[in-house]
């Protein structure tokens, strides 16, 4: 496949990184620690969110007031021991290092930024990326994904027009569409197929 434009942006989790495992251990622990009762079937389907929004979608009523110290718990969980397990999905590497030879590649994600650091190093693949940005709902220029696309592609002076977004989810989608940008379904992460996408891949492979 011969893609001309110049500026891609990749999502992280779903699309570069089969990190629900890890997560989805991390959050079983966490529940079983705090002695919470969830849905046990949950699964990858609930990758994507920043971590408030899924615990919130998980817990009961009763259990809302908890969700902080489930945050801080996860935190400490997950940067200490989970994210270092977390594989690459297949081809990854490999395609990263041929696009960099002629594309100019960032990463967004709503992943924080210290695991999001642990992952790219961990599997040696930082390098590939010309910077890395990670929504931070305390930053009013971070709070989602959409704002983050739209700050970032102002800051680096990127035109939409010759950028794709390469992701797994709705979100994803509509946070490129929302900016303008064409936006690549990655069939092998976790989200449902999107129609609406300007193209559908089941390899990372295929963009080279």
């Amino acid at each position: 496949m011969s893609i001309k434009e110049n500026n891609l942006i990749f999502d992280l989790d779903g699309t570069l990184f089969d990190s629900a495992p890890e997560i989805l251990d991390c959050l079983r622990e966490i529940f079983h620690i705090n002695n919470i009762k969830v849905n046990n079937d949950f699964n990858h389907s609930i990758i994507g969110p920043p971590l408030k929004d899924t615990l919130k979608s998980l817990v009961q009523e009763k259990d809302i007031n908890k969700i902080d110290r489930l945050i801080s718990d996860f935190i400490k969980l997950y940067d200490s021991k989970y994210c270092y397990k977390t594989q690459l999905y297949k081809n990854v590497r490999e395609t990263l290092e041929i696009l960099k030879r002629e594309k100019r590649l960032l990463l967004i994600t709503n992943k924080r930024h210290a695991p999001t650091k642990i992952m790219l190093e961990n599997k040696n693949i930082i390098h590939f990326f010309e910077n890395y940005f990670c929504v931070d709902a305390n930053d009013p220029k971070k709070k989602d994904k959409t704002t983050l696309i739209a700050n970032t592609i102002a800051d680096l002076n990127i035109n939409p027009a010759d950028t794709l977004y390469i992701g797994d989810t709705q979100g994803d989608f509509l946070a490129s569409d929302n900016n303008d940008i064409k936006f690549i379904y990655a069939g092998w992460g976790y989200g449902e197929n999107i129609d609406s996408a300007f193209l559908h891949l089941n390899d990372i492979s295929e963009l080279v």
